[in-house]
């Protein structure tokens, strides 16, 4: 009987997670978000980097040959 009731309660459990995922209209506005929201934190970061970018002043031209 204990055996019975533990097979029950772990089929109940089971088909109660089953059934209360969220709906598929929901998981894709949950998608959407969290797309704008990556989105934004990655506009962020861009912004930030650039913001601290060291520019070069000139750029050495190691082409040409020394002068002897």
């Amino acid at each position: 009987m204990k055996k019975a009731s533990i097979i029950l309660s772990a089929t109940l459990l089971t088909l109660a997670f089953v059934k209360c995922k969220p709906a598929a209209e929901d998981r894709f506005k949950m998608h959407e978000n969290a797309k704008r929201i990556s989105d934004s934190i990655g506009r962020t970061i861009d912004a930030a980097m650039a913001e601290v970018a060291i520019q070069p002043k000139a750029v050495a031209d190691t082409t040409k040959p020394k002068a002897k």
